[in-house]
C-alpha cells in the first residue's frame, strides 16, 4: 500500500485519493477489504500532509526573500505595462514589450504558486473528507 501511495504522491491530494481508490476497488474483492484500504490510504494522506506542515511550520529567509523577490518584481513589470499600454508614458519597441510580456507571465505563474503555498491551494477542501460509514 506505501509503494502505492509514493507513486501517486507527485499527484494532489485530491487525485492522488481518487486514484487510489480506484485501485483499491479494483484490488480488493469484500466491502471490508475495499474500507480498509481506503482507510489506511487516507491515513497516510493525512500524515504526509502532517509531515509537510511540520516541514514548514517555521518559515525560511529565503522563502520570504523569494516572496518578496518575485512580488517586487511583479509590481515592477505591471508598472512598465501600464505606463506603456495605458498612460502611454513610454515608448518600448516590439522585442522589449514581448520580453517584458513573457517574463511578466512566469513571474506571474511564481507568485501565484507562492501565494497558493502560504494562503492554501485550490483544494483547500481535502481537509474537510470524512469517511462516514453507509452502515447504520
Amino acid at each position: 500500500m506505501r509503494k502505492l501511495f509514493s507513486k501517486l504522491s507527485n499527484a494532489g491530494v485530491a487525485s492522488t485519493l481518487k486514484e487510489g481508490t480506484k485501485l483499491i476497488d479494483e484490488i480488493f474483492t469484500t466491502k471490508e477489504e475495499k474500507l480498509q484500504g481506503k482507510m489506511e490510504l487516507f491515513k497516510m494522506a493525512v500524515s504526509d500532509r502532517e509531515s509537510a506542515r511540520n516541514m514548514y511550520a517555521k518559515d525560511n529567509w529565503l522563502q520570504k526573500t523569494f516572496a518578496i523577490f518575485f512580488l517586487v518584481a511583479w509590481c515592477a513589470l505591471t508598472f512598465v505595462m501600464l505606463n506603456y499600454f495605458v498612460f502611454q508614458t513610454i515608448e518600448l519597441q516590439d522585442w522589449q514589450i514581448a520580453f517584458i510580456s513573457s517574463i511578466n507571465g512566469g513571474i506571474s505563474t511564481k507568485l501565484s504558486t507562492i501565494i497558493d503555498f502560504l494562503f492554501g491551494g485550490s483544494i483547500s477542501g481535502v481537509n474537510d473528507v470524512k469517511l462516514k460509514s453507509k452502515r447504520s
